[in-house]
């Protein structure tokens, strides 16, 4: 089986660059201070039709990036209408984020960055205009700590009824996903007034010489059916790079195993009810032969009075 290729729908920007055959992309250089970024090509519209809060997205990537400070990898939503030629800018700063600071201060973005080492594991959320939105500082707990050359996964979900985006991660040779390390509010669809939006990865390496790599990455949009609320494609998949495991097949259940137990949980109530009820029926029917129990005839207590007179029976 052929390697799937990365070159025909992603576009590639700073340090960033194909490598092993197109199958892998290395996104920043052997030095320090090196900056890459990848992008989809193709815009997404995020809303389409009238249930706009049945729209849910959820992107998937696999990764490795050594465990030091200054090592960051940032997810990042803007409007289709932004020049792509920015993305190839540097600012030479320390941060996955710093060219939407420096370059897309009055563009209406989502980012967040991430970086797992030493001191723990942070991340840093900017929603909005980058020249005053605030960005929010997060800590989260998890040994996700990578030897080299370990790789990572990570997905992203964002459900537009409860307005609520989640990270989750998962170490190589995990069987699945770990629980949201960290999640945030934002409501994408007042953001862009449903709009088209781009997405894409940034890395920086800050001080490290090792670069950053990504191994695969996926992009789904879905829509949830208003009367069974079950997850159905809204038109064929916005694949970036098909994935072999089945981590996206597991983000399209979320929703369907919700279900699934809360219908075992009300079984689960129904069958303990009609136990217990059998079960006390059992015991007044042992409690009552046992308080009306009869001694069988050859096993029958004789009582025998024995006078006694005079010391003579």
């Amino acid at each position: 089986m052929e390697p799937q290729s990365f070159d025909k729908s992603v576009a590639l920007f700073g340090d960033s660059k194909l490598v092993n055959d197109s199958s892998s992309i290395q996104l920043t250089d052997s030095v320090n201070r090196t900056e890459g970024r990848v992008f989809y090509k193709k815009p997404i519209n995020l809303f389409q039709g009238k249930e706009r809060n049945s729209v849910i997205f959820s992107t998937y990537f696999s990764f490795s990036m050594p465990n030091e400070i200054g090592d960051v990898l940032a997810f990042v939503m803007v409007p289709s209408t932004l020049d792509l030629s920015l993305f190839g800018k540097k600012d030479y700063s320390s941060s996955a984020l710093g060219f939407l600071l420096e370059y897309a201060k009055n563009e209406t973005v989502v980012a967040f960055e991430f970086d797992i080492s030493k001191r723990g594991n942070r991340a840093r959320v900017l929603i909005g205009r980058p020249e005053s939105a605030k960005i929010r500082n997060l800590s989260f707990v998890g040994d996700l700590m990578m030897d080299d050359g370990g790789i990572l996964s990570c997905m992203i979900d964002y459900e537009a009824s409860s307005k609520r985006m989640r990270v989750r991660f998962r170490k190589r040779g995990s069987i699945k996903m770990f629980d949201p390390f960290f999640s945030f509010s934002v409501d994408l669809e007042k953001l862009w007034k449903g709009g088209e939006v781009m997405v894409g990865l940034s890395s920086a390496n800050g001080n490290s010489s090792k670069p950053h790599f990504l191994h695969s990455w996926s992009f789904e949009i879905w829509h949830l059916d208003p009367i069974w609320v079950q997850p159905a494609p809204l038109g064929p998949n916005e694949g970036l790079k098909p994935d072999v495991s089945t981590e996206m097949e597991e983000g399209r259940e979320n929703s369907e195993c919700i279900w699934r137990m809360l219908g075992a949980l009300v079984l689960a109530a129904v069958c303990g009810a009609v136990g217990a009820m059998s079960a006390m029926y059992l015991w007044t029917i042992c409690s009552v032969r046992r308080s009306m129990a009869v001694v069988p005839e050859e096993c029958a207590v004789s009582i025998v009075v024995v006078a006694v007179k005079d010391g003579k029976k």
